[in-house]
């Protein structure tokens, strides 16, 4: 889907940072949250090389304002999507049953996310 969609652990947090501030995403408040929700601390030299790297890679866009902002041009729900299918197909190769089996071992899940996984399944059974 991205043609640069590989991104480091570094670059996947921030970005992770920018969906979660929206509107509000600047340099300093996504160096900000990084440190406070993530144990992050990073010079501010590197954040911004993370943000332009996220920007040369398609993954966000700017604009000024007085400062500049960090918007995300990729949805955060498509990026997991196509990671989770590109882990399916390099780990499990292409065994999505397995990943899944994998991914639950050993979980407790509620009513609520039992149903959902349920729902999912019937999906993939239709044609």
């Amino acid at each position: 889907m991205y043609e640069k969609s590989v991104l480091s652990e570094c670059e996947m947090v921030t970005m992770r940072c920018v969906w979660n501030l929206g509107k509000n995403a600047t340099a300093f408040n996504v160096i900000n949250m990084l440190a406070e929700d993530y144990g992050l601390v990073y010079k501010e030299t590197t954040v911004y090389t993370f943000l332009k790297k996220l920007k040369e890679k398609g993954f966000l866009d700017t604009f000024r304002r007085g400062v500049t902002y960090y918007v995300p041009k990729v949805e955060e729900a498509a990026y997991q999507k196509e990671m989770a299918k590109k882990l399916v197909k390099f780990w499990y190769n292409g065994d999505a049953a397995g990943a899944v089996a994998d991914a639950l071992e050993g979980e407790k899940l509620s009513h609520k996310e039992q149903k959902r996984v349920r729902e999912a399944l019937k999906k993939t059974g239709e044609a």
